[in-house]
């Protein structure tokens, strides 16, 4: 009873400490998922269940399925299952198992999005973390990757992550907890599997402490880890939404603290030193970023930091009212253009600027680059997109907010004044 009690303890313990209203729990078929599973239907806690069958092993695949099902139905669990052919899928080739977590995460995330506040449980366990860790200095991992996974970030919950896998299933033969087996488990074919069945347990009948001194490691740069990510979220708005980063704090963040600055905004880690680069580029250069998991486009070079924009979001134009005035004033202002109507064609609108835009503004001869009026009064590139243009059908009347063209102004009232707010 005591292993009972320590692993249930620790299991409502998590729980509490997140209060969900709503828990999606990953269950493959294997003991540990079959026992987090049991746990939520022992303290009947409301959740749904997400299988992924990727038919890798035709019939084992089809009873690994059925078992949670049974289950589920049995106990009247909620139950959801995505099916897909991975083999048909690894045709073009790429690494299995990425391919696996990302047909696994998507489905998990479109399950998410329908619960906003909603958790995903997933039965990660001591041994994994103590994996993890080996993976990820086998591959020159820095400190957050060797910090392995955290037992709560949202939207993920890991309830077991300080149980052992031993007592995880010592735990499930207590309560006659029926699971299902992966045999390839068994097979060194993956790097985790190599580490799981050869090389840990070879290092650990030499150093028998070895978890433990690995579990104290990973603490601290789980500490190290915290603490940077609070110095970058000071350096982020609240939401996604367009910022500036400065030069100066751009150099003042140390590798991991970088890290952990992408890691926030999801930007591919694979274009760090895109990034960085810029700082080095004429103002103008930018950087996209092709990736689904984002908010953020592009990151422009301006003269002294970067600038990160947000996914083209429907362009909102100024509103603007047109009403006849008896008398001119005798103060100007770029908001309030004052035209003679004869001198206009056709209707009076907004647009966005296009390549090769001209004006003839006051207090010039002949004509100018709208870009060159932008650049003169330092409107950084990755802003142009928000000016607008006043023009009739056949030229610009005003870059709102910076010129007004001279062909159409009103030289005496009564005229049409355009204001606007």
């Amino acid at each position: 009873m005591e292993l009972q009690d320590k692993i249930e303890t620790v299991f409502i313990s998590e729980l509490k400490k997140v209060n969900a209203p709503h828990y999606f729990i990953a269950v493959s078929g294997g003991c540990d998922s079959m026992v987090l599973l049991s746990l939520f239907n022992k303290y009947n806690i409301a959740c749904s269940v997400l299988h992924v069958n990727y038919n890798l092993r035709g019939i084992d695949s089809k009873l690994d399925a059925k078992i949670v099902r049974d289950f589920c139905e049995f106990n009247n669990i909620d139950f959801h299952q995505h099916e897909c052919d991975l083999t048909a899928a690894m045709k073009n080739g790429g690494n299995l198992q990425n391919n696996a977590r990302q047909i696994r995460y998507s489905y998990f995330q479109k399950h998410l999005e329908k619960r906003p506040l909603s958790v995903l449980c997933l039965a990660h366990h001591g041994n994994d973390q103590l994996e993890s860790f080996w993976l990820a200095m086998a591959r020159s991992g820095g400190i957050r990757a060797m910090a392995g996974m955290q037992i709560y970030t949202h939207p993920y919950l890991r309830p077991l992550l300080a149980i052992e896998k031993q007592e995880i299933y010592d735990y499930g033969s207590t309560i006659d907890l029926k699971w299902r087996e992966d045999l390839s488990n068994a097979k060194n074919t993956y790097n985790r599997n190599v580490w799981r069945n050869v090389l840990l347990p070879e290092l650990e009948s030499i150093h028998p402490s070895l978890s433990n001194d690995v579990n104290k490691l990973q603490q601290i740069f789980r500490r190290q880890t915290n603490d940077d990510r609070k110095v970058v979220k000071q350096l982020l708005p609240a939401r996604p939404q367009d910022f500036h980063l400065s030069f100066k704090a751009l150099a003042e963040l140390n590798s991991t603290q970088w890290i952990e600055f992408l890691d926030l905004l999801a930007i591919p880690k694979s274009i760090a030193i895109s990034i960085l680069t810029l700082t080095n580029g004429p103002n103008g250069k930018k950087v996209f970023i092709e990736s689904n998991t984002t908010d953020y486009h592009v990151i422009w070079k301006e003269s002294d930091r970067l600038f990160f924009q947000t996914k083209a979001k429907k362009l909102v134009p100024p509103q603007f009212k047109e009403h006849m005035v008896t008398v001119l004033p005798k103060r100007f202002s770029k908001s309030r253009i004052f035209i003679e109507k004869s001198k206009i064609k056709g209707d009076v609108s907004l647009r966005t600027i296009e390549t090769g835009d001209r004006i003839n503004p006051i207090g010039i001869n002949g004509s100018k680059l709208v870009s060159n009026i932008l650049k003169d009064a330092k409107v950084p590139r990755s802003k142009r997109k928000n000016i607008w243009l006043l023009v009739d059908e056949e030229k610009i009347l005003a870059v709102v907010g910076y010129a007004i063209d001279k062909r159409a102004i009103a030289q005496a009232a009564p005229c049409l004044c355009i204001e606007f707010n």
